[in-house]
């Protein structure tokens, strides 16, 4: 057993400190994905929780995609398929099954959030996690995004493939609108996790006063990103003053096993049930 996942199995059995109050965390889903190889492997091989969920992502996903992702995710460095994880097309999917499954886990520890909202592909990350957006339109309308063409001008068989992901694109999108709808109409099958826009830090659904979710919301990110930084600041004038990232952060140290554990301490959330309970990790596999 590695010295990282020794460590936070015994984190898991002794208490914590009581946590000074703190206003409600926001939880703010990424949408930079970055070239990371093997982007969750290290949480996949040891934690549970971590793999189910990843895997339950990544099967919506593979019917949309070219290649399995773990084929390009987890491919071993140098491998044939290891630098296909630096496109768009597998880098945002790979982004996508990263934040859900990182989210799941934190919500096994027990960790409650006001609300959640998200950049960029991030924000289908977020939908979906709020439960406003079921997995299956989530995981075409990543895929879908993931092949948008650049937004400078392109000629010849560059235009045509061009013209193929944007109409498939709004495909998905309409997909989406139409799950969204259905998703309205429905009674809520629990209590509602608020999913707020990162760019008018307007509630959209569910919950009271929420505006519904449309197809357009999801379009606007994907032509007008916005940055991290403008989200914050947006949450924050709307009143969700604690905002916390979802995604592998720059800043986040080389073990994902710490990082995951460490937003417990970080949005100071370690209240009696929302610590990684015995037993959350195994002997990671070897290589």
């Amino acid at each position: 057993m590695s010295d990282d996942v020794r460590s936070l199995v015994r984190a898991g059995t002794e208490p914590a400190p009581p946590p000074p109050p703190a206003e409600p965390l926001t939880v703010l889903f990424t949408g930079r994905p970055g070239p990371r190889p093997r982007l969750g492997r290290e949480l996949y091989v040891a934690v549970p929780v971590f793999r189910s969920a990843y895997d339950a992502v990544r099967d919506a996903l593979e019917p949309w995609l070219r290649l399995p992702l773990a084929a390009v995710v987890f491919a071993p460095e140098g491998g044939v398929d290891a630098s296909l994880i630096r496109r768009a097309e597998f880098a945002q999917p790979a982004l996508f099954a990263f934040q859900v499954a990182a989210y799941r886990l934190w919500q096994s520890w027990g960790l409650e959030v006001r609300a959640l909202s998200g950049v960029g592909t991030g924000a289908v990350a977020a939908a979906h996690a709020a439960g406003t957006l079921p997995l299956p339109e989530a995981a075409r309308l990543i895929a879908a995004w993931s092949r948008l063409p650049p937004p400078w001008p392109v000629t010849g068989p560059a235009d045509r493939a061009a013209r193929t992901a944007e109409a498939e694109f709004r495909r998905a999108a309409r997909a989406a609108g139409e799950a969204l709808t259905a998703a309205g109409r429905a009674a809520p099958a629990g209590p509602p996790v608020p999913f707020v826009c990162s760019t008018t830090g307007r509630l959209l659904a569910p919950g009271p006063g929420g505006h519904r979710l449309l197809a357009r919301h999801l379009l606007h990110q994907a032509r007008q990103p916005v940055s991290f930084a403008d989200a914050v600041r947006t949450l924050d004038a709307a009143g969700f003053r604690r905002t916390h990232p979802c995604g592998p952060e720059n800043g986040w140290p080389d073990s994902e096993l710490r990082a995951v554990a460490a937003v417990l301490t970080h949005t100071r959330a370690h209240e009696p049930g929302c610590t990684p309970p015995r037993g959350s990790f195994e002997r990671p596999a070897p290589g």
